[in-house]
């Protein structure tokens, strides 16, 4: 087991990927759309990302955490730059808030599937047979009474 992470250049990219692509549908995309839109963005740069990462439920989290305070530093230097320099205005569009529940839940509850997934598969592979015999040991137990 590592005891030391290593950075990857990985996860910064898929993060501003993720803000930038959020910047350009909130553009572009008219405000229904954009609730249904973003998810589907936010999750398939997951699936994505985690087809050469780690798909474990610790790696989901760091993740998403990762990507959650990237985004975060992102915006903080949006609202202090000069197209939004109002704080109030940044603060009433929801869709600048809509984006931080997604960022952090996604790659949690993806990883989280594809961990119980892949523990079912496994755990029906090892025991499928063990199972089997339980079961005719089970019945030659009752013929036997």
């Amino acid at each position: 087991m590592k005891a030391a992470a290593q950075f990857s250049w990985r996860i910064v990219w898929y993060s501003v990927l993720i803000w930038g692509l959020t910047f350009i549908l909130a553009g572009f995309v008219i405000l229904p759309w954009f609730y249904l839109v973003l998810p589907l963005v936010v999750f398939w740069t997951t699936v994505y990302f985690f087809k050469k990462s780690e798909r474990t439920l610790v790696g989901g989290l760091w993740v998403g955490l990762f990507w959650f305070f990237i985004i975060i530093f992102l915006n903080f230097l949006e609202v202090i730059g000069p197209y939004y320099a109002n704080f109030s205005l940044y603060f009433s569009d929801f869709r600048n808030w809509f984006l931080y529940p997604l960022v952090l839940l996604i790659p949690v509850v993806y990883t989280l599937i594809l961990e119980n997934t892949s523990y079912k598969k496994s755990s029906n592979s090892k025991h499928h047979f063990s199972n089997r015999h339980q079961v005719r040991l089970h019945k030659t137990k009752l013929a036997t009474r």
